[in-house]
């Protein structure tokens, strides 16, 4: 069926729910708009998995603190439906902020502890708006999988724990990161970007790459492989590291000794842009670890 525009969260929730009524699988791949190469594989996965794909666009202002960039996020909508509709979407849900948050709106979704460190040290309240908007799109589409991209490591697993904390009956599909040929993982922030901050950026990979390859030879210390991350991240002149951390991949508690599923995540500042990476690793325990 050609491309349909909702902007109704109670047009969209009636139509999701003839959707299932009929006996069809629904699959969501929510965004923020600026739809790049990332959402669009992420768009391909749910394409795969459905019956029917709702693509939703809403930059999202809980989500942003009171300095960030929420003015000035990069909104393209009708190159962003047409890119949607080539992918093979079949609805736009793209409500307003007043469809979402009318007067009087007050309830909001807190994710523990799982929120609260690495980007939710840093972007304080961030979580709380991710998980409250999510979940309002989970009642607002019913899908039966929602599919979402590791780049966002953090929150992805934020989006995990909530729903299974919550009792969500959906899915949760992990999208794999689509990076430029030099390796930058892409984001809608790229748009700030000029082509030799994009060219510096190209040690954010290069980081995680060193760190695998140290896993890969037995070096089991999460303090010696960030030493050495940060030297080579350092030596780039634009390049400021925020954090590098290492966590269970599960719960994202912080590791220091490397066993099991571990997702290592950085934060890098290319100009005055924060750029986020994440590489999951499965660290055998077998062996006589190195330092």
């Amino acid at each position: 069926m050609p491309l349909r525009i909702i902007k109704s969260p109670h047009k969209m929730q009636a139509m999701a729910e003839s959707f299932r009524r009929q006996g069809k699988t629904i699959g969501l791949v929510p965004t923020m708009g600026a739809i790049h190469d990332g959402h669009l594989k992420l768009v391909e996965i749910a394409v795969k998995r459905a019956d029917i794909v709702i693509a939703s666009i809403f930059v999202n202002p809980a989500q942003f603190g009171p300095n960030e960039d929420f003015g000035k996020y990069p909104r393209s909508f009708k190159s962003d439906c047409q890119k949607l509709n080539a992918a093979g979407a079949d609805i736009v849900f793209y409500p307003s902020v007043d469809d979402i948050y009318p007067p009087g709106y007050s309830t909001n979704i807190d994710i523990g502890r799982i929120g609260e460190i690495l980007e939710g040290t840093r972007r304080p309240g961030h979580f709380k708006g991710v998980a409250t908007i999510c979940a309002k799109l989970f009642n607002i589409t019913r899908p039966h999988i929602a599919v979402f991209g590791q780049k966002d490591g953090q929150q992805l697993a934020v989006i995990r724990q909530m729903v299974r904390d919550l009792n969500f009956d959906l899915q949760i599909v992990k999208g794999p990161i689509v990076r430029t040929k030099s390796g930058v993982a892409l984001s809608s922030r790229h748009a700030y970007l000029s082509a030799e901050d994009l060219a510096q950026a190209t040690v954010i990979k290069r980081s995680l790459d060193l760190a695998v390859g140290m896993m890969e030879r037995r070096i089991r210390s999460a303090k010696v492989i960030e030493s050495q991350m940060r030297m080579m991240i350092d030596s780039v002149p634009d390049a400021t590291v925020d954090y590098i951390s290492f966590n269970r991949w599960d719960d994202l508690a912080p590791v220091k000794r490397l066993y099991g599923e571990i997702m290592v995540s950085l934060v890098v500042t290319i100009g005055r842009v924060r750029l986020l990476d994440n590489v999951i690793v499965n660290v055998p325990s077998w062996g006589r670890p190195g330092y």
